[in-house]
């Protein structure tokens, strides 16, 4: 690796990451030294938080304590190589902060991941919209006859209550892939993104969020998702960028290989976005850098 492309890497870090702990593969050391030799800034877990009812992919509340023991290890045996952050993605649903605040504020982690992955109230059969391309296309036709606009609608406006709800918790929050209810709308096949009605709901919560010390994240799995578009694309991004709103590169990574996935394309994106400068993590405050390129 040479000094160009060392000083590029080392303004990046992955934050967004999920271990055996939950529903990804491999130790966490595994993802710390993918990370060292992919030259990055820093390195965080994110575990899929506990949820209070059945969930597949979350991890359970009795491995939390081991998950903190775990990453807190990791973090001194690495000082002097890598931060290493200890993390949680927590799964936005009406009703569940008091449960959030109650089982992890006070875990002092050192950041969340916020994202948004159920839609439907907990009273109504909340259900994973990114489940599988089958699963959407059936719910949405047994909710809504087909038509995914109030799906799409209900994602966004969840997506607007989290940012009010954890705008004031004491850690920096990233909110996770802004826009996968794109997940599986290849070339707008539920939904088009061009439209007045899409493009202001999306206008109405980055606004909310520029308000905010939030960070979004630019997701790099989206590109090996069916719709392949990153999560934002293009568009959601460049209206960011004019608002101002920190960003971060994420890789969503469930297998250490996977910890820096597309980054340099996610770069390239960033600047046609017109981002000059990416926030890197750190041990208590995080910083902003200038956005480097090869």
């Amino acid at each position: 690796m040479n000094q160009q492309s060392q000083r590029f890497l080392n303004n990046l870090a992955s934050i967004h990451t999920h271990s055996r702990y939950c529903d990804g593969h491999g130790e966490i050391y595994e993802y710390v030294e993918a990370a060292i030799a992919a030259g990055l800034s820093a390195f965080g877990a994110s575990g899929h938080a506990p949820l209070p009812f059945p969930c597949e992919y979350a991890m359970p509340l009795t491995s939390v304590d081991a998950y903190c023991a775990d990453v807190r290890l990791l973090a001194a045996h690495y000082a002097d190589r890598l931060p290493v952050l200890l993390g949680l993605e927590l799964d936005y649903l009406p009703g569940l902060s008091e449960f959030y605040e109650r089982e992890f504020l006070l875990r002092h982690f050192d950041y969340y991941v916020a994202s948004v992955h159920y839609v439907g109230e907990l009273g109504t059969e909340p259900w994973a919209y990114d489940e599988s391309d089958m699963a959407f296309r059936r719910e949405v036709k047994r909710r809504h006859g087909g038509d995914a606009r109030p799906v799409v609608e209900n994602y966004f406006q969840r997506v607007l209550q989290m940012v009010d709800e954890l705008k004031s918790w004491p850690v920096p929050i990233v909110i996770g892939h802004l826009d996968r209810i794109a997940l599986w709308n290849r070339n707008d096949c539920y939904f088009p993104t061009n439209d007045d009605w899409y493009l202001g709901i999306v206008d109405e919560v980055l606004t909310a969020i520029s308000r905010t010390p939030l960070i979004i994240e630019l997701n790099t799995s989206g590109w090996s998702k069916p719709a392949e578009v990153s999560n934002p694309g293009l568009a959601i991004l460049t209206r960011c960028a004019a608002k101002q709103i920190p960003t971060i590169v994420s890789a969503d990574a469930h297998r250490p290989a996977n910890v820096a996935a597309n980054y340099r394309r996610a770069v390239q994106l960033l600047k046609q976005a017109g981002y000059r400068e990416i926030v890197v993590p750190g041990k208590g405050a995080w910083s902003t850098r200038p956005l480097l390129g090869e």
